[in-house]
């Protein structure tokens, strides 16, 4: 058999990954259909990182961040919608994306809809805050 050389094959697929990761920076404008489908086609990378988080690993506050996230919220929205500071927010969202071993807030999202989240759940009790 011939050698064949794929390097422009996985030049131009790293170039794909690359648009399409920067178009699903802001997912608010897509559609429920299209990241349910875009979730059903990847696959999570196994990178070493945590075997396989589970959508129950994740409580309380974490879990209305991340379906603020998943409904297209920035993390100024969703300070605002949670009365919380934003850097608590940014807290919740890189803890996210560790618990989870993902990098950016698209891959949080298919993470989160490939294990049918919808971020439609009901809000977690909120603690009083001191006066």
């Amino acid at each position: 058999m011939p050698f064949r050389d794929v390097t422009e094959q996985r030049r131009t697929e790293a170039d794909i990954v690359t648009a399409l990761e920067a178009v699903m920076r802001d997912t608010s404008w897509f559609s429920r259909t299209v990241l349910e489908a875009l979730a059903r086609m990847r696959r999570p990378r196994r990178t070493g990182g945590k075997p396989d988080a589970a959508l129950a690993d994740i409580t309380g506050r974490r879990r209305e961040v991340l379906g603020l996230v998943c409904e297209g919220l920035n993390n100024q929205d969703i300070a605002r919608h949670l009365g919380l500071s934003l850097a608590t927010v940014r807290n919740h969202v890189n803890t996210l994306y560790a618990n989870t071993d993902v990098h950016s807030r698209a891959a949080l999202v298919v993470w989160a809809r490939e294990r049918g989240f919808t971020g439609m759940s009901p809000p977690v009790a909120r603690r009083k805050r001191p006066e």
